[in-house]
């Protein structure tokens, strides 16, 4: 108990609860002292240096980076997330800059990843497509001492110091189940929406959903659309060549997001999928929601993911004791009726699922 050396004998006491003369005791090894109360004496002194490291960090700037690939409705959402989250984390004080685009090119991410391993930083929160360039970056910022921390789609074989954001396969196999649960036949033809798949994490909610489809379904029918900047058409135009070509669509399983362009095009070529399933608790989401357009939102807690992210970055540096948090986000489900203020709940129902029987219909 060398560290206690550090206290005053009268502080260990009053921490433990016992008198000085007892401490003086158990710091000297005198004996004559039940193990009871020996362990009480070197638990106190073990939370008095704790204390210490966390009056030490108090107030203590942290200066943090994200770098973060993401349309303007999730960026949007990670910026609230952060307005709200950083003020409250103790015992530091963070600050973030942040670097947020819609299209973030590999060359960019690695050239704005090297320029913070030069400035220094406590740490990144990094949302990019999981490449071999973004890896070779990760491992040398870990090597200088700067963790990174991936938000919301992972690299895992990098030296990233942990994971915050949904599970996502397991995201993928819910919006599976809920499908199962809400589509009678057998066959259904579902439309598979990915905003961008370089990204791992849209990756991994499509490998969930058709594993767990085809596990499921006997004969399931699933085309996947993904918006192609290269191809010389608009993404308006991409999504109305790939709906004209399905013969039948029952539902809408939506990885990329642009929902209320997708219903847009669906009434326009005289579709409505019988579910509609979306990602994520945008502003457009939730009107559409509220607006029973479309069924479920599969959802996740940006501020706790942030919280999350910054505590493990707080323990990476000794701010705190605590092992890094769970990783993985609890999925939410929200639907309609958790929104709006409609009273009947059968209209909902009725209106977006014909496939009811009967006996299946709230009285």
């Amino acid at each position: 108990m060398s560290n206690s050396r550090r206290f005053l004998v009268k502080e260990i006491a009053l921490q433990a609860g016992v008198g000085t003369a007892t401490v003086d005791r158990v710091l000297n090894d005198r004996g004559g002292v039940r193990q009871q109360t020996v362990q009480r004496v070197r638990h106190a002194i073990e939370e008095l240096e704790r204390q210490q490291r966390h009056t030490a960090f108090q107030g203590r700037k942290f200066m943090i980076d994200s770098l973060v690939e993401a349309p303007e409705d999730f960026a949007n959402s990670f910026k609230t997330a952060a307005a709200a989250e950083l003020p409250l984390l103790r015992p530091v004080v963070f600050r973030m800059r942040t670097d947020i685009r819609p299209h973030f090119p590999i060359a960019e991410i690695e050239r704005s990843l090297d320029r913070i391993r030069r400035r220094g930083s406590h740490g990144v929160i990094l949302m990019a497509p999981d490449a071999r360039q973004v890896r070779a970056q990760i491992d040398q910022l870990t090597k200088t001492g700067i963790p990174i921390v991936t938000f919301a789609t992972d690299i895992p074989e990098s030296g990233r110091l942990g994971y915050v954001g949904l599970d996502n396969r397991q995201a993928g196999e819910t919006a599976a189940f809920l499908m199962r649960r809400w589509l009678t036949m057998e066959d259904p033809h579902v439309l598979i929406t990915i905003r961008n798949n370089r990204f791992r994490g849209e990756e991994d909610r499509e490998l969930g959903f058709r594993s767990a489809m085809r596990r499921a379904f006997r004969r399931p029918r699933l085309t996947e659309l993904v918006e192609d900047p290269a191809s010389g058409q608009t993404i308006q135009q991409q999504f109305r060549d790939v709906i004209a070509e399905m013969q039948k669509l029952d539902a809408v399983y939506s990885i990329g997001g642009r929902n209320r362009e997708v219903l847009q095009i669906l009434e326009e070529n005289g579709r409505r999928a019988s579910v509609f399933l979306a990602h994520d608790m945008y502003a457009e989401n939730r009107q559409l929601l509220a607006s029973w357009k479309i069924d479920t939102v599969i959802d996740h807690d940006f501020r706790e993911d942030l919280r999350n992210a910054c505590r493990m970055l707080m323990s990476y540096h000794g701010v705190v004791d605590e092992q890094p948090p769970p990783t993985t986000s609890p999925i939410r489900i929200v639907v309609p009726p958790m929104l709006s203020r409609e009273p009947e709940v059968v209209s909902y129902l009725t209106r977006r699922r014909p496939i009811l029987s009967e006996r299946e219909r709230p009285d």
